[in-house]
């Protein structure tokens, strides 16, 4: 009998210094899209991470490509997904990534689906939000926490929820309510007539304040090389200088 193929998965984040000089160079490297999207955010928080997250992505897809990362060039599929132009790479190298204030992440793999959504915790806990949107089991788990595990909760719902969107490709074109986590042991419920077994989640912890969530369409184990990233330059994404983070994988 032969072994079960191992899927790796590749996944980055950044924690964000307020007002880096790094920004400015990083700029450089998307391309004149993604650049006039930068422009288009309010608050510099916010279009720092972006241009963080796109950098970050082109860099990891360079290292997986062996094309200089500014002169990488993206398409979208039919549900407006960007994939990389075809003759830049197979069509089996399947990527995402994500952003908020303070925090930037993206995953790449071969031949599966895959999203990661990366979100900031805020004060307010949005009760609302899980009350309208999640599942009735869900919006118990979260209301049924008090102060920061209510939080917490809430962040690690949210995150999965959006990962699993995001590597479907079909977005909020699917009910929030359609589908379910239970966070222990960490699984997925869904009601549409789909394998739960096929999809494997992970969770990673960059900061105190700070969740992000991968998932991945694999019927198979899959091997995460999760890594913190100090600086958004060549050397801080090879091996030697990465700073390997624990993660927390259903199998």
């Amino acid at each position: 009998m032969q072994p079960r193929a191992i899927v790796i998965i590749t996944v980055r984040w950044i924690i964000l210094e307020p007002n880096s000089g790094a920004i400015a160079s990083l700029r450089r490297l998307l391309d004149t899209t993604e650049q006039a999207r930068a422009d288009r955010f309010r608050f510099a928080a916010d279009r720092d991470a972006y241009i963080a997250a796109h950098a970050m992505l082109r860099m990891t897809l360079s290292r997986a490509t062996g094309i200089e990362a500014a002169n990488l060039r993206f398409r979208v599929d039919k549900n407006d997904k960007p994939i990389l132009d075809p003759d830049q790479g197979p069509r089996e190298l399947h990527f995402s990534l994500s952003h908020t204030r303070g925090l930037a992440a993206c995953a790449i793999g071969q031949s599966h689906l895959l999203g990661i959504d990366a979100e900031a915790w805020t004060a307010h806990t949005p009760i609302d939000i899980a009350e309208h949107y999640f599942s009735p089991a869900e919006a118990r788990l979260v209301t049924e926490k008090t102060g920061s595990e209510r939080q917490e909760t809430f962040f690690r719902l949210w995150t999965l929820k959006e990962a699993y969107l995001k590597a479907t490709g079909q977005g909020l074109t699917i009910p929030l309510n359609s589908f379910a986590f239970d966070l222990d042991p960490l699984a997925i419920t869904l009601k549409a007539q789909e394998t739960v077994s096929a999809w494997r989640f992970a969770e990673f912890r960059p900061g105190p304040r700070h969740a992000v969530a991968l998932a991945v369409s694999s019927p198979e184990s899959i091997s995460i090389d999760a890594a913190a990233v100090s600086s958004l330059d060549d050397a801080s994404l090879s091996e030697h200088d990465l700073d390997r983070a624990a993660l927390s994988q259903n199998q």
